[in-house]
């Protein structure tokens, strides 16, 4: 049996692509930490977005009614802003929970596909006393930036979705 020698170059380059792929996984974990860190009425989701998208960053949601845009715009589709709910005004609560990414790199670009469950708790006293679960994938292609790795568009992919009425308080 012959061993065969890996160069240093091999190395580095094995190195490197380990490093990417723990960021990678970084900046797609900062999204869902950008929506579970900000929960009720708080809608400063845009801190941990600004490090998760690039400058120019879009979203296809329309697999959750929303059209593609901007991620600012889908930030202000979910929390709403002064003058208008947004789409997630109805819950209290909620928990984004994801999969290990399968991550593809070419150079300064990668893919990577997360799969996702996602569980929230409706306000009550809105009328909708219900869990609402999810689940899906988000679809990631990603840019090298100069501050890191960056999603350069995602689109949401949805399994299910499944509405779950609360027993009432007797």
């Amino acid at each position: 049996m012959q061993s065969e020698e890996v160069s240093s170059a091999d190395v580095a380059n094995m190195m490197q692509g380990l490093l990417d792929r723990q960021a990678i996984q970084d900046v797609i974990s900062c999204y869902s930490l950008g929506q579970d860190s900000h929960q009720g009425e708080d809608s400063a989701i845009l801190q941990q977005w600004e490090e998760t998208f690039s400058e120019t960053g879009t979203v296809d949601y329309s697999a959750a009614g929303r059209t593609v845009g901007s991620y600012r715009d889908l930030a202000k589709w979910m929390r709403g802003d002064e003058n208008t709910k947004g789409s997630m005004s109805g819950f209290s609560n909620w928990q984004h929970m994801l999969s290990l990414p399968l991550v593809s790199i070419a150079g300064d670009t990668a893919h990577a596909r997360t799969d996702f469950f996602a569980t929230h708790r409706g306000r009550a006293d809105q009328g909708w006393n219900v869990h609402y679960n999810a689940s899906g994938a988000f679809h990631d292609d990603l840019v090298r930036t100069s501050k890191g790795w960056r999603i350069q568009f995602r689109r949401l992919e949805v399994y299910f979705g499944d509405p779950l009425e609360i027993a009432k308080n007797a």
